[in-house]
C-alpha cells in the first residue's frame, strides 16, 4: 500500500493509516499472530482454507490444509494425519 499523506485530511488520515498499519501486520507479522480455534469435528472442508493453518483445540496441534494426493486435506504442521 502507498503510505496515508498527514495532509490527506482530517479525521480520515488517522482511520486510513490504522488500516494501512493492520494490513502491513498481517502481511510482515512483527510478533505472534493468534490463530483461530476449532474442535476436529468443526473443522471447515480444507479446500475452502487452501493454504491455511488453524488452531485444534482437543487435539493440541496446528493443522495445515495442504494439497495431498490430488484433494485438500487438513494435515497437522509436522505432516501426519489429524
Amino acid at each position: 500500500m502507498r503510505p496515508v499523506s498527514p495532509t490527506f485530511g482530517f479525521p480520515l488520515a488517522p482511520t486510513l493509516q490504522d488500516m494501512q498499519d493492520a494490513i502491513n501486520e498481517q502481511a510482515v507479522p512483527t510478533k505472534p499472530v493468534q490463530l483461530a480455534t476449532v474442535n476436529l469435528a468443526d473443522l471447515p472442508p480444507a479446500e475452502d482454507w487452501k493454504g491455511c493453518i488453524i488452531h485444534v483445540l482437543d487435539h493440541s496441534c496446528v493443522a495445515v490444509s495442504t494439497f495431498h494426493t490430488g484433494a485438500w486435506a487438513w494435515k497437522k504442521a509436522d505432516g501426519s494425519s489429524i
